[in-house]
């Protein structure tokens, strides 16, 4: 269940980073006098240019941050499964042993 979290976790970063990215390089080709405006709950606020392009650099840096942990975690998940498994059929070959 963990891994399967992870997994859905890296998914929807990669969305997030790539949503950013894309906005980013269309906000990169538009004219320095456009008017953005960035959303707060209900309210749309007017913010220059340099900001959004400072708050959209700083969310796809922090996307790709969470989803290198992510992906650790999901790698330790993975050798923690593995390691189990493994224990388990060796103790099921001990008890059939044991009963030959």
């Amino acid at each position: 269940k963990q891994w399967y979290q992870r997994r859905v976790a890296i998914t929807a970063g990669k969305n997030r980073g790539k949503h950013a990215e894309l906005t980013l390089s269309e906000i990169r080709g538009c004219d320095d006098n456009t008017v953005f405006y960035e959303s707060l709950g209900r309210v749309f606020v007017l913010e220059p240019k340099e900001v959004i392009m400072n708050q959209l650099t700083s969310k796809i840096s922090g996307c790709k941050d969470s989803i290198s942990k992510y992906e650790e975690q999901k790698t330790y998940l993975s050798k923690n499964l593995k390691e189990s498994e493994n224990a388990i059929r060796e103790l099921i070959e001990s008890k059939k042993n044991v009963k030959s």
